[in-house]
């Protein structure tokens, strides 16, 4: 059913992503669930509300509010009878980050390997030991098929892979495939040659024929600032929604879909036996990169990040990853997923669906009406409240 201004509120509250968006507000204006979840509220139409609400919301709100959920068509099923056996859903995870585990890199992670197993883990998720030039710790990657000096070399990687296994032991990577670093042979092909065959990979626009140097859009960049890269130089701007040196990749490349893909592969082939993907909801932007709304982007903190949280093909790039890389090699797959919501979370993880495996959840992190960037002392009772109803929420859950 298509949504807009005639349908109720609890039509909304109905729709897996409206729920997540009327939670998240709810969230980020300290407002309780009460003043949603009841008939009288429930029964108010959306231009009812809008009328409402007059000066207080933005005038783009209601627009964005239904082009998004109108663009996610998926519907939360009974996943009863459905549920698949999986190694990792009775697995110990233990994270390793490699600067700080051990001094001697992927040697020293090696070195520690029977303590690990010692300790019940089973499976190791390693933090990215990519080839970068560390400007955000790692997550900016020059070279996906070599390992960064200080951690050691490749014969070092494989020696961990192989000793893991030895253990009866797994290995799950970072995947940072939102990004690259700009120092990527394939950005800087594309940024030096616009009929490079990479330029397609990166979101580049051409500054306008009058020489205004105004940014493409209004996005902001979660580290501050345009979400924008201007290179006088070749008078081009490029899209980057974290450090200026991370540069997003245009997933609707299918020409870099495939270099993604490949490069997994030649991963899993190693030995690999699964990936946490970096902010992987965000590799789907809106067609044309639109200007985000200001009230959107006051209320979230970030402007545009209704074009990209939860994009229009989100699910088809990750139901084409699991088809093509994944499932072929059973690899396991956990989403680093920022902004998305218990309902959607569903979506993205329920067996049947065929995308991902796990997510991480983050909504824990705040507390009504507090970022996790707030100085304030937090309830841990709230805590208890947030895992009891997403305990609940997840019953039946793939």
């Amino acid at each position: 059913m298509r949504l807009g201004l005639e349908s109720r509120l609890r039509d909304v509250c109905a729709h897996p992503l409206g729920r997540d968006i009327i939670d998240k507000l709810l969230l980020q204006t300290g407002k309780p669930a009460w003043l949603v979840d009841n008939p009288i509220s429930g029964s108010l139409k959306l231009g009812t509300i809008k009328k409402l609400a007059g000066g207080r919301v933005g005038a783009g709100f209601f627009d964005a509010l239904l082009r998004l959920l109108n663009s996610e068509t998926g519907v939360l099923e009974n996943a009863e009878g459905k549920n698949l056996p999986a190694w990792w859903k009775e697995a110990v995870f233990y994270q390793v980050y490699p600067r700080s585990f051990t001094p001697n890199g992927l040697k020293g992670i090696l070195s520690k390997l029977d303590c690990l197993r010692e300790l019940g883990v089973d499976a190791v998720w390693l933090s990215p030991v990519y080839d970068s030039p560390n400007d955000d710790n790692g997550y900016d990657i020059r070279d996906y098929r070599r390992i960064m000096r200080e951690f050691g070399d490749m014969d070092d990687m494989n020696a961990l892979i192989a000793g893991l296994h030895e253990r009866g032991m797994r290995l799950v990577m970072d995947l940072v495939v939102n990004h690259t670093s700009d120092e990527h042979p394939w950005f800087q092909s594309a940024l030096n040659d616009e009929n490079s065959p990479y330029r397609d990979f990166y979101f580049f626009r051409k500054v306008d024929g009058d020489g205004n140097t105004k940014p493409p859009n209004n996005w902001t960049s979660f580290f501050g600032g345009s979400a924008w890269n201007y290179y006088e130089e070749r008078n081009v701007w490029a899209l980057h929604l974290f450090s200026k040196k991370q540069m997003d990749l245009n997933w609707d490349c299918a020409a870099l879909r495939e270099e993604v893909y490949a490069m997994v592969r030649w991963w899993l082939e190693k030995g690999v036996d699964g990936f946490r993907l970096d902010v992987v909801n965000y590799i789907s932007k809106t067609h044309g990169l639109p200007d985000g709304d200001p009230f959107i982007g006051t209320l979230m903190g970030y402007t545009g990040v209704e074009h990209y949280f939860c994009g229009p093909k989100l699910h088809e790039h990750l139901r084409e990853l699991r088809a093509k890389v994944f499932e072929p090699h059973g690899a396991f797959s956990v989403g680093e997923t920022p902004g998305i919501g218990v309902s959607v979370g569903r979506l993205l993880t329920d067996d049947y669906r065929h995308e991902l495996d796990l997510i991480f959840s983050f909504d824990h992190l705040e507390m009504p009406g507090r970022t996790r960037f707030d100085d304030y002392r937090y309830d841990l009772s709230y805590l208890k409240r947030f895992y009891v109803t997403h305990l609940n929420a997840d019953r039946g859950h793939g």
